[in-house]
Formats: structure tokens, C-alpha cells, sequence
């Protein structure tokens, strides 16, 4: 059902779209939006589903399963906080298509203009081919000039489309680059938000208790403390990604990567497509001299630190000492 009706979607997209040769771009168009509303739809499933697990739970005797519940409700919160703010982005993506169809509509007026403006300098020529003969030398003066305004109008359409269909192309790129950056920054932020909410869902599952051949009476939670630091924890570090990425002005291409020293950078140079290479091994097997044996764990933990480096490493504390040394 869901298949026939997208069919139809597009098709009926692609209708609305006859003569105006933009049917690709409005297909394009369409199915961004319905991205969007797919995301939209997946984030009411979820709260609806996070709802339905604390109405549950809340009617439960377990304390541990009311305790986990109420935790990932709250967590549930800063997860779909996470997704609108995606979600608005995507919005962003569509608009940046519809310019992109705005700018190649006037391109499309102005081509059709110039047609018009040949089609009209095309007709005169003929009325005076039939007058020649006929008409009276006043006459042939008067669409003689309406000949030279009809060519002089022509001149001028075909002079606008080339400088709209240059502009355009220019301005084309980039919106689309642009628009493929912001897409993609969108995307890595959603992915490590994901990471570090779903993190703490883990944590928070991990401190349900273990019944193997235990008696369930003789089994203690303890990890209601524990599950409430988890959650300002994921609150924070998610708190504190937003702060660093909204002050991020630099380009992607432009990386803040710096070999440990004594290297020079020019050794992580390589004349292939890749920035830096991993490190050289001579045809022994044998490490190079140029770099000690252990070269290979130290840039190993660097790029270990640059994949983390986006979070606050001031807010990097114990759990144990946060919780007091409660036992978990």
C-alpha cells in the first residue's frame, strides 16, 4: 500500500510538472518532504512507545523496572530534542532545493522569452515579404522599424539568458555545496547525539539487577543514583556538543590534526589522495628507522582523541566518586 501510493505521489508530482521541464527536480523536491515527514512520524512512535513503557512500568511492584522507566523517559526527552532539531534541518535541505528550482525557473522564463522575441522578429519578416509589393513605401517604413525593435528585443533576450544561465550555475553550486555540508554536519551530529543518548540507555539497562539463581527477595537495587547521573551526564555532554558546533567555523577540508612530535608533518604526507598514511614498514617487515616501534599506538591514540575531541573534556568525571562510592 505504502509502495502504490508514493507511486502515485511521484507520478502525480511529475504531471504538475509538464512543460515546465523541472519534473526531475520537483520529484526531488517532493521526496525530501517526504523524508521529513517519515522522521516526524518515526519521533511520535517513539514518544508514544516511551510513554506506553512508563505507563507500564508504572504499575508495576518492581522498583527497579519504575526507576529504569522514569530514567529513560527523561532521556527519551533529550532524544527527541535531538531528532526535531534534525528534523529542521531537513527543511533546511528541502529549501535549498527549491531555490535551486526558483533560480532555474527564471533561466526557463528567459529562454522562453528570447523563443517569443525570435518567433516575433520571424513574423514581421513575413508580413514584409507579403507587403513588398503591396504596401506603400510609409508602410514599409513603419515594419521595417518594428523589424529593428523585434531584432534589437531578441538581441537583448538572448544576451539575458546567457547571463541568467551563468549566474544560475554559479549560484547552483553553491547552494548545493553549501547544502551538502550543512546536510552532512546535520548527519554527524545526529549520529554522535545518537551515540552518547543510547549510551545511557545502555548504562541505565546495565543497572537492572541479575537474578541468576539468586532469590528474587534477597536481591537489592541499588542503582536508582546511578541512573538519575547517568541522564545529566548524556544531558550535558549533548548540551555541550550543541555549544561547541554552533561556534564551528571551520571548513571541513581544513583538519587541526598536528603529528606528535619529534615528526614533522611532512612525514605523514603521502603523494596519494589520502591526507596522512599509516605508518611505513620497510620490505623486511622491519619498522623504518625513521620512526621508533612504538609510532604506531601513539598515532593509534591520537586519532582515538580526535574522534572524542569534540566533546568537553572538562566534564570528564568518576561515576563512583560522583556517586559517593555507592555500590551498583
Amino acid at each position: 500500500m505504502d509502495k502504490a501510493a508514493r507511486a502515485v505521489r511521484r507520478s502525480s508530482v511529475k504531471l504538475l510538472s509538464l512543460g515546465g521541464c523541472h519534473g526531475d527536480l520537483n520529484v526531488l523536491i517532493s521526496e525530501v518532504k517526504d523524508m521529513r515527514n517519515t522522521a516526524k512520524a518515526f519521533l511520535n512512535a517513539q514518544n508514544a512507545a516511551s510513554q506506553d513503557f512508563l505507563k507500564w512500568a508504572s504499575n508495576e511492584e518492581n522498583r527497579a523496572i519504575q526507576d529504569v522507566a522514569n530514567q529513560l523517559a527523561e532521556l527519551n526527552l533529550a532524544w527527541s530534542e535531538i531528532q526535531r532539531e534534525f528534523i529542521e534541518h531537513i527543511k533546511e535541505h528541502k529549501r535549498m532545493f527549491e531555490m535551486v528550482l526558483e533560480g532555474e525557473k527564471h533561466v526557463f522564463q528567459a529562454k522562453n522569452n528570447f523563443v517569443s522575441c525570435e518567433q516575433r522578429e520571424y513574423k514581421i519578416r513575413k508580413e514584409i515579404k507579403k507587403a513588398f509589393k503591396k504596401a506603400s513605401s510609409a508602410e514599409l517604413q513603419i515594419l521595417e522599424n518594428r523589424l529593428l525593435q523585434a531584432e534589437r528585443a531578441k538581441d537583448l533576450a538572448q544576451i539575458e539568458v546567457g547571463d541568467r544561465h551563468q549566474e544560475n550555475e554559479a549560484v547552483k553550486l553553491i547552494r548545493i555545496k553549501d547544502g551538502l555540508l550543512k546536510m552532512s554536519e546535520s548527519y554527524i551530529d545526529y549520529a554522535k547525539k545518537c551515540s552518547v543518548i543510547f549510551e545511557a540507555q545502555r548504562d541505565i539497562a546495565l543497572q537492572l539487577p541479575d537474578v541468576h539463581d539468586q532469590d528474587l527477595h534477597d536481591i537489592k537495587y541499588t542503582g536508582s543514583g546511578t541512573t538519575k547521573f547517568v541522564v545529566q551526564e548524556a544531558k550535558e555532554k549533548v548540551r555541550q556538543y550543541r555549544r561547541k558546533s554552533d561556534n564551528l567555523h571551520q571548513s571541513p577540508h581544513q583538519s587541526t590534526f598536528e603529528p606528535p612530535p619529534p615528526y614533522s608533518p611532512g612525514e605523514y604526507i603521502t603523494s596519494d589522495t589520502s591526507l596522512y598514511s599509516s605508518p611505513s614498514f620497510t620490505s623486511n617487515s622491519e619498522v623504518s628507522p625513521r620512526r621508533p616501534p612504538n609510532s604506531l599506538s601513539s598515532q593509534g591514540r591520537q586519532n582515538t582523541l580526535d574522534d572524542d575531541a569534540v566533546w568537553d573534556s572538562d566534564y570528564e568525571e568518576d561515576l563512583t566518586g560522583a556517586m559517593g562510592g555507592a555500590k551498583i
